[in-house]
C-alpha cells in the first residue's frame, strides 16, 4: 500500500538559493519514487511577492489560511512543511500528522560558535521588531509540528535541547552522485582553461570570502609549503577568487589533488561532499561542522598550519612519485557520499521517518 504526503512551503525558492534547493531534492525524490511506499499528492506554495506589506500579508496571514483549509481535507496521509522558516504554518489541530524540516536552529536559539582561529556569530543575535514576531510564530509552530527532521547529528541534538519529548528523525540532505562522479560524468581538466597550469598539482579551495570560512588560513598553510613543493603546486580559490562554470567547477574537483576546506561553520556543508563525490580528497577542519559526514582521516586540528603542510607534502610526494599524472578517483571516498548521501539513501530515510510519524 502507498501512502500520500502533501509538501508545504512558503514562496517558490529558486533552486539555486539553499531552501529551495533542498526542497526541490524531496520534491524529486517523490517524483521518481525513491522515497519507498511513498507519493506525492501536491505542493502548497505561492509565487514570491515583493513589498514589505504584501509579504507580511501573505506570510503571516493569506498563506497560513491557505494551508490550515487545505489541511482539513487532504487525501495525504501526513504533511511535510520542508523548512523551519516555515513552520508557522503548521495548523492547530491538524486531522493528519505534520513534519518540519529544520536545517538548523541558528535564528530560532542564535549564538557564537568558536571555530578554531575565528569566532562566529550565527542567528540574528538583534533581530527586529517583526522578526522577533516571526520567530515567536516559527518557534509555536515547531511546538505543534508532530515531527521534527534533522538534516544532521548536531540539529537533531539542538532540537532535542529546545523540544524535549519531540518525536525526531535524522534524514540528511542528498548530493546527485551521479552527477558529481568522474565515471558518470567526466569534466576534461581543460575546461579550466587560463585559471589552470596542468603541469602543476591541482589545490582548490571552495568558498566565499566570509569570516567562517576561514580561507586565511589555507593561504598561509599554502605560504608555508616548502619551495620544492610550492613550485609543483597550483592553487585555485572558487568563489573567493575566481568564478567558475559549472562544468568548470566540475572539472576542478575531478581534476584537483585535493579540496582545502577549513571552515569553522556549516550549515551542511555542501562543498567536500560534492568533492568527495567527485573522487577528490578533502583536507578539512576537525570541528563539528564537518566531522558527522567526513571520515576522520580527513580531518586535522583547525589551527595547526603544521600539520596541513606535512599532509599536503604528503600528497605532493604521492603525486611525484606517480610521475605527476592525474590521480585516480578516491573510490572509497565515492562510496562513503554514495552509502551516506546519494538520493537512494536520503529516499530510504525519507520514507522511515515519514512511516514512524503516520504511527503516531
Amino acid at each position: 500500500m502507498v501512502s500520500r504526503v502533501l509538501l508545504v512551503r512558503g514562496g517558490r525558492l529558486a533552486e539555486n538559493s539553499g531552501l529551495g534547493r533542498a526542497h526541490q531534492a524531496i520534491e524529486s525524490l517523490l517524483e521518481k519514487a525513491l522515497v519507498p511506499q511513498w507519493t506525492k499528492v501536491g505542493t502548497i506554495e505561492h509565487e514570491q511577492v515583493t513589498g514589505l506589506v504584501q509579504r507580511a500579508v501573505k506570510r503571516w496571514y493569506t498563506h497560513p489560511r491557505s494551508v490550515t483549509k487545505l489541511s482539513e481535507s487532504t487525501p495525504a496521509d501526513i504533511i511535510h512543511i520542508t523548512d523551519q522558516e516555515q513552520a508557522h504554518l503548521v495548523p492547530k489541530n491538524c486531522p493528519v500528522p505534520v513534519i518540519v524540516t529544520v536545517h538548523d536552529l541558528f535564528h530560532i536559539s542564535p549564538r557564537k560558535i568558536i571555530g578554531g582561529d575565528v569566532t562566529v556569530s550565527v542567528g540574528e543575535q538583534n533581530p527586529g521588531l517583526f522578526r522577533r514576531r516571526d520567530l515567536k510564530m516559527l518557534k509555536k509552530g515547531l511546538e505543534r509540528a508532530d515531527m521534527i527532521i534533522c538534516i544532521s547529528e548536531s540539529t537533531l541534538m539542538d532540537v532535542r535541547r529546545m523540544f524535549p519529548g519531540k518525536k525526531t528523525a535524522l534524514v540528511r540532505h542528498q548530493i546527485d552522485t551521479e552527477y558529481w562522479s568522474p565515471f558518470s560524468n567526466p569534466k576534461p581538466r581543460e575546461l579550466l582553461g587560463e585559471f589552470d597550469s596542468e603541469s602543476k598539482m591541482l589545490v582548490v579551495t571552495l568558498g566565499s570570502n566570509e569570516e567562517r570560512k576561514r580561507l586565511n588560513f589555507a593561504k598561509k598553510v599554502i605560504s608555508s609549503l616548502p619551495d620544492e613543493v610550492s613550485k609543483d603546486i597550483n592553487t585555485i580559490h572558487i568563489g573567493s577568487e575566481v568564478k567558475l562554470t559549472d562544468e568548470q567547477l566540475l572539472a576542478a574537483l575531478q581534476s584537483a589533488e585535493v579540496l582545502l576546506f577549513p571552515s569553522a561553520s556549516e550549515g551542511f556543508g555542501y562543498p567536500p561532499a560534492e568533492a568527495m563525490a567527485a573522487g577528490c580528497p578533502v583536507i578539512a577542519s576537525d570541528l563539528p561542522a564537518h566531522n558527522e559526514i567526513i571520515p576522520s582521516r580527513c580531518l586535522l586540528p583547525a589551527t595547526s598550519t603544521q600539520d596541513w603542510v606535512d599532509e599536503i607534502v604528503r600528497i605532493h610526494s604521492e603525486w611525484r612519485a606517480a610521475g605527476q599524472v592525474p590521480r585516480h578517483p578516491s573510490e572509497e571516498l565515492m562510496n562513503h557520499i554514495e552509502d551516506l548521501l546519494s538520493p537512494k539513501s536520503q529516499g530510504a530515510s525519507l520514507a522511515e521517518a515519514y512511516s514512524d510519524a503516520l504511527n503516531k
